[in-house]
């Protein structure tokens, strides 16, 4: 007789972390694909890309809750394959909040202290929480059940129940979207402080590029289902990998240009309508590699300056709205059938006159800093990495 297999081992190292290799799925079109990526421990990887890019399919297959196509997964030094999601010691706050609605705030965050493997003695669980409650701002309203909660109340409950948890792995989708901004900036640090203090790997997810570069130690940007970069805040926001990453990071993100190269007197010129610009240093050599003439001019709104509107090294434009924010304006520029995002100080745009200059003709300069060459076919970077 046949001696019964011997179940694996679901022990897991925290000094593995969290490796994912070639994820793809699947429903009625292609949702995810190839993902690759690794999540060391106690690293926070910020997940980015627009709503319906594949962020939440991706946390749901990690915590075992989908399953995919192809690719595996490995938690701890441990294969997930066949592994069922209550016994992978998965944390994941569910963007929807699926709290339990017959209990109160303090039995939403307790539960998962008081189910199968994550028992903890009494007194430490209501410590724990009481803690957490106290750091999101609701240990008040304790006693209430989620019907009476405000969405952003609940939101605070859903991620109360996570961080009481010491699992393998955080999984946070979208866990602070719906709080008022000035709660979500002062949470956000307190969350990722708390994070960072556990040895064991974390993946926040989220719509938003600059709440990414905020939290993230590295960032990985995704659309369509496909990874498109992944690296420090600082690669992503200097080195963006295609014109699809540039156009989601950034406050404003950064300005997308179609046009042409053309050579001039020896030098490389970009060109759009009125819009011309001489090549140099690395965007030049980066227009070397280009694979036709039509490229994309990507220029992060910081990075363009005001000159007086008949200065020879002036591109002509015309202030079509003016916004101010309190430390900073953006400033809508229509350069002829073009609108481009300038970010510029409240100082300077208040020079443009009481009515923001709207109408009024100025000079634009681009200096070579800021801005980013990528292929008109495929979208991808020519310079930076």
């Amino acid at each position: 007789m046949n001696a019964p297999l011997a179940t694996p081992s679901l022990r897991m190292s925290h000094s593995a972390g969290l490796i994912a290799r070639g994820i793809s799925k699947s429903f009625q079109h292609k949702v995810l694909a190839e993902i690759g990526l690794e999540v060391k421990p106690g690293e926070l990887l910020a997940l980015t890309g627009p709503s319906g890019a594949g962020k939440t399919t991706f946390c749901r297959i990690l915590a075992g809750l989908e399953r995919p196509d192809a690719g595996s997964v490995e938690l701890g030094g441990r294969s997930m394959a066949g592994v069922p999601a209550g016994e992978r010691k998965v944390a994941l706050m569910f963007e929807s909040y699926a709290l339990y609605p017959h209990l109160t705030v303090r039995g939403n965050a307790l539960s998962p202290l008081q189910a199968p493997g994550g028992r903890l003695p009494a007194a430490e669980a209501e410590t724990r929480v009481d803690e957490v409650l106290e750091l999101l701002e609701i240990r008040h309203l304790h006693a209430r059940l989620p019907g009476a909660l405000s969405g952003g109340q609940k939101q605070r409950v859903a991620l109360a129940r996570l961080l009481v948890q010491s699992p393998a792995l955080y999984l946070l989708d979208e866990p602070i979207s719906h709080l008022d901004a000035k709660l979500r900036h002062k949470l956000r640090g307190e969350i990722r402080r708390r994070l960072a203090q556990e040895p064991v790997p974390t993946i926040w997810a989220t719509p938003d590029g600059m709440e990414a570069l905020s939290v993230g130690d590295r960032v990985a940007v995704i659309e369509n289902g496909r990874l498109e970069q992944i690296g420090t805040p600082e690669d992503i926001w200097l080195r963006p990998a295609s014109a699809r990453v540039a156009k989601l990071i950034g406050d404003p993100p950064m300005n997308l240009i179609d046009g042409e190269l053309t050579r001039e007197n020896g030098a490389i010129v970009f060109a759009r309508r009125a819009l011309k610009l001489t090549l140099t240093g690395p965007l030049a050599r980066a227009a070397e590699r280009a694979g036709g003439a039509a490229v994309t001019l990507g220029v992060r709104p910081d990075a363009i300056g005001f000159a007086p509107a008949d200065a020879p090294e002036a591109t002509p434009a015309e202030i079509y709205s003016n916004e101010p924010f309190g430390k900073h304006a953006i400033l809508t520029i229509d350069l002829g059938a073009l609108l481009a995002k300038v970010k510029t100080s409240m100082e300077s745009a208040g020079a443009l006159g009481a009515d923001g200059g709207i109408g009024r003709n100025i000079g634009l300069t681009f200096p070579g800093e800021g801005m980013v060459l990528f292929d008109g076919a495929t979208g991808r970077a020519l310079s930076g990495d």
